[in-house]
This record gives C-alpha cells, sequence and structure tokens, in this order.
C-alpha cells in the first residue's frame, strides 16, 4: 500500500552515481530524440503564431525565465514549458514507451530542460531528472490496463505525464519525500487527455503532453508551497484515478525492480513522423515493396490484421481529408508507403493526398484485429499485412516488432541523423552539429545550451 511513497523517495534519493552507462547513454539519446523532435516543429503549421499568441498573454518576468526553443526569445517558465511542450509533439516524431502507452520524452525533458533553464541548473542535474521522469511515467502507466484506457476514450500520455513531470521538476526543485508525495497527488488530480479531435482532425493532440508537463511543474511548485495532494491518488476508493480511467491495475508494478531495472532503457524512438501505431504496417509496405517485381499499380486489395487498439486508433475506412489525419491512418500510411518508398514529412503533403494511386491503395484497405497481435499488446505492437495483386497473386509481411524498438533499435548514426535534420530547421547544420554534441555530453555541462 506504500507503492507511492517508494516512488517518492526514489525520487527524492536518486542519483547518476553508480548509473550504468548503458543508463547515462540512453538518456542522453532520449534527450537527443525528444529536443530533436520539437526543433523540427518550430516553423510548423501553427506553431509560430501560437508562439505569437502564448507570449501576447504571457506576464513577463525579470526573474526565472527559460527559453522558447527555436524562436528567438525568452518566456516565463509557464509559457515556455507550454510552448516547448507543444513542439515536443507536434510532428509525431517523438519517443514512445509501448507498455505505458505514451509519449514521455514530450513530457519530461520538455519540463526538466525548461525548468533546468530557468533555475540555471547543471547538466547532470538535469539528466538525473530525466531518468526519474521517464521512471515515474512509464511506471505508473505500466500499473494499469492501458488499452482499457484508451478504449474509453483517453489519451494515456496526458493522464500519466502530470507524474513523469512532477517527478523531473521534484528532483530540480530537490523536493523531500512528503512534498514529493504531495506533488504526485497535485499532478494526479490534473491529469486529462481526449481522442475525441482525432474524429474531426483537430490539432489539438500536441497539448496533451504540454499540459501534462505545465501540470506536473505546477504541482511541484504548489507542493514547495505547502499545498498537499493525496498519497492515493491512483488507488483511492472513491475518485482514485486508475479506477476512473481503467478498467483495472496492479499497484505492485510501480515498485517492481525499481532501482534495478530502468524503462528510459526501453523506448522507441521513431522513423517515420506518424501515429506509432502505424509503424508496423509501414514496415511492412517498405518491406514488400523491395520484392521483385512490385509494382504498386498492380495492387487489388491490402489487408492488415493488428491488435484491436490499432483498429480503433488507426483502421479508419474513410480517407483522411488532412495531413493531420492521415497521420493516424494504416491504409494511407501503407499506400504512401507502396507508392513513394519511404514515409516522411512530405508524404503527409496535399500532394500526396491527392495522389490517385495513393488513394485508390488506401481505400482498398482493411484493417483487421487479429487475436495473437491483441494478445500481444501493449509488450509488443505488431501486424501482418497481406497484399492481393490483379492477377491473383499474394504477398504476406508479418511485423512482431516495429522498426525502432527497443527489439529492434535505431542505430545511433541514425539517431543522430534524425536530430540533425530536425534540428537543422531551427538553427542550420552549424550549430545543430554542435547542439548535438553538447547534448551527448549533457551531464558533463556546467549549463544547459541554449535552445532560444
Amino acid at each position: 500500500m506504500d507503492e507511492m511513497k517508494r516512488l517518492a523517495e526514489y525520487a527524492r534519493d536518486f542519483s547518476l552515481n553508480g548509473v550504468s552507462e548503458e543508463v547515462l547513454a540512453a538518456a542522453r539519446y532520449c534527450v537527443l530524440d525528444s529536443v530533436g523532435s520539437a526543433l523540427g516543429a518550430t516553423r510548423d503549421g501553427e506553431i509560430p503564431s501560437l508562439v505569437e499568441e502564448i507570449e501576447r498573454w504571457a506576464s513577463k518576468s525579470d526573474g526565472r525565465n527559460a527559453a522558447v526553443w527555436g524562436q528567438g526569445r525568452r518566456s516565463n517558465v509557464f509559457s515556455a514549458l507550454m510552448l516547448n511542450g507543444v513542439m515536443g509533439h507536434a510532428l509525431e516524431l517523438d519517443d514512445v514507451h509501448t507498455e505505458s502507452k505514451s509519449h514521455v520524452g514530450a513530457v519530461v525533458v520538455a519540463t526538466a530542460w525548461t525548468l533546468a533553464d530557468a533555475l540555471g541548473a547543471d547538466g547532470r542535474r538535469f539528466l538525473e531528472a530525466v531518468v526519474v521522469g521517464y521512471e515515474v511515467m512509464a511506471r505508473v502507466g505500466m500499473a494499469m490496463d492501458v488499452s482499457s484506457n484508451r478504449r474509453r476514450g483517453w489519451h494515456t500520455t496526458g493522464i500519466i505525464g502530470p507524474f513523469g513531470a512532477a517527478a523531473a521538476a521534484g528532483v530540480l526543485l530537490k523536493l523531500e519525500k512528503e512534498r514529493m508525495l504531495s506533488a504526485f497527488g497535485i499532478a494526479g488530480t490534473q491529469s486529462s487527455g481526449l481522442w475525441a479531435f482525432l474524429a474531426e482532425g483537430a490539432t489539438c493532440k500536441k497539448l496533451h503532453p504540454a499540459r501534462a508537463a505545465v501540470n506536473g511543474l505546477s504541482a511541484a511548485i504548489l507542493a514547495r508551497g505547502g499545498m498537499t495532494g493525496p498519497a492515493h491518488i491512483l488507488d483511492a476508493e472513491d475518485g482514485g484515478l486508475y479506477r476512473a480511467v481503467s478498467d483495472s491495475f496492479d499497484m505492485s508494478v510501480l515498485t517492481d525492480g525499481l532501482g534495478e531495472r530502468y524503462e528510459i532503457l526501453r523506448m522507441d524512438k521513431k522513423p517515420y513522423p506518424c501515429c506509432r501505431t502505424t509503424h508496423h504496417a509501414i514496415d511492412a509496405a517498405l518491406a514488400l515493396r523491395e520484392r521483385p517485381g512490385f509494382a504498386p499499380e498492380r495492387i487489388r486489395r491490402v489487408t492488415v490484421d493488428t491488435y484491436d487498439v490499432g483498429v480503433l486508433q488507426c483502421g479508419f475506412t474513410n480517407y483522411p481529408r488532412s495531413g493531420v489525419e492521415a497521420k493516424f491512418s494504416i491504409p494511407f500510411a501503407c499506400a504512401a508507403a507502396f507508392v513513394c518508398g519511404r514515409v516522411t514529412q512530405a508524404q503527409f503533403s496535399s500532394d500526396v493526398l491527392n495522389d490517385p494511386l495513393v488513394r485508390r491503395i488506401a481505400e482498398s484497405t482493411e484493417v483487421k484485429s487479429d487475436p495473437l497481435f491483441t494478445e500481444r499488446y501493449p509488450k509488443r505492437w505488431g501486424s501482418r499485412m497481406t497484399v492481393l495483386f490483379d492477377d491473383g497473386a499474394a504477398l504476406v509481411h508479418q511485423v512482431d516488432d516495429m522498426s525502432g524498438s527497443a527489439a529492434v533499435p535505431l542505430s545511433s548514426c541514425r539517431e543522430r541523423e534524425k536530430f540533425l535534420g530536425s534540428a537543422e530547421t531551427a538553427f542550420g547544420a552549424e550549430r545543430a552539429f554542435r547542439l548535438m554534441d553538447a547534448i551527448l555530453s549533457i551531464d558533463s555541462q556546467g549549463s544547459l545550451p541554449d535552445l532560444a
């Protein structure tokens, strides 16, 4: 019954001393991936106008300001964190923890970096906050039934994100155990985030990690000031978060192997800028495209068998009306992969959406649930693709573990290329390269690089 107290103690006492180089390297690369994903969005869509609008209403402070990443300005810590969190998730390139079905980096790295920037903390303290934030957020998600959470319409990142942000902020604010525990309670009572955006192609999904980050930081600051939060925020009989948002939960998961097993070692890094639930099907489409004699124009029908949550989330029969909807469509993503031979940001443009061959293949694609993949989920995200051609021939390809997963990780070279491709959008090639080097040695830096 004291799992949350143990998490609070863990956050209070954590130190990088004695942590393996494997964990340190994983943390550095998670920071690299998260920062790069955000910097790639600095000029994307509505981001510039959001920056201007938030700044119009934000109160200025002569005190603890922080960089608004890639925007050439600094702001009060709450406004900066809101915008950095929004950018972190805008391109759908940020990392994923599969068992908690959540985007940890967009919440935790944004929170830790923005607050460390405002406080003038060194890179080592920052990285401690990152590791703790990843551990707490992932475990809060793993302890509940995330499939039922999704079926109820919740976006899990928004539900569990405030805990990760509160943990990271609590480390940087040096909260004692009781105040860290209160920060968790205050964080949990602010959990939110719904999937209704998808039915209309609305763009507010990126608000969920941003709001989780701001709410978690607020929780830590309020706890520091003396506000108390419920220790049983997760499992209270009346009003416990798990009972409200999930069909079942297991509190023991919160502390099982705590300090011995690190969830930051089990992060997926996205190779494609779209919902992670489309990636196994994209992998299959690209693999089949390499078969001798493969011709996209000869495709008659495509079937994708996957887990039930994948059908709910990305198995739409209607053709997407925008790039936002396209990023959550297995039929479209597969069709784009078949026709273009790659899936980058360019594949979600109007040119590809209006391509008649892409549309024909997408509208000839069916996504179905399969017990094999449903039973494995969320530990393994996979699918089986069957392509039927106009001459009656068929090809089948099964993906059990997606590219970029902990089982099939991106190489360090590929992760660096991903970062540079995004960071150059904000800073140009030379500065992006220097920033990459600084991040990959962040725990030896006396201060964080200026991301403004």
